[in-house]
């Protein structure tokens, strides 16, 4: 890739069409919070065996990419419009926080895409600054 490109400039920047966008902020600190007191319980509402099996195994690392995740599946269930509800499950948006992040739709979302017109591509932007985890994600056809 050419210095300065990112990812997210090559695919917005070509001939697709933005069919959804969703923006997320997630507090870590409540994620720990959460992480503490529901432990494997919390990672299993919120994510299958594969992706809940590549979470990092210490207590900071693994709120920080559960963090991620939040924020993404959170972002890509704006970006479908519907949130968590018409089919679309947290499991059904699959997050790997990379780098580079990347997001998977599967199920009920991959469905809802296919009726806002086809997800192209599904572009994801994570970042974590100081307490704060962004997610962005983009829909295109």
């Amino acid at each position: 890739m050419p210095p300065g490109k990112s990812r997210l400039g090559r695919v917005l920047s070509s001939r697709a069409v933005v069919i959804g966008l969703g923006v997320d902020l997630v507090e870590l600190d409540r994620v720990e919070r959460a992480l503490q007191r529901w432990g494997g319980r919390l990672i299993d509402k919120l994510m299958g065996p594969d992706e809940g099996g590549r979470l990092p195994t210490a207590a900071a690392d693994r709120a920080r990419a559960l963090a991620l995740a939040i924020a993404a599946k959170e972002a890509a269930s704006k970006a479908l419009g519907t949130g968590w509800s018409r089919g679309v499950r947290w499991r059904d948006v699959v997050v790997d926080p990379g780098p580079p992040a990347s997001v998977h739709l599967e199920g009920g979302a991959a469905a809802r895409a296919r009726k806002l017109g086809g997800a192209r591509a599904v572009v994801a932007m994570l970042e974590v600054r100081g307490g704060l985890v962004l997610g962005a994600v983009w829909l295109t056809s």
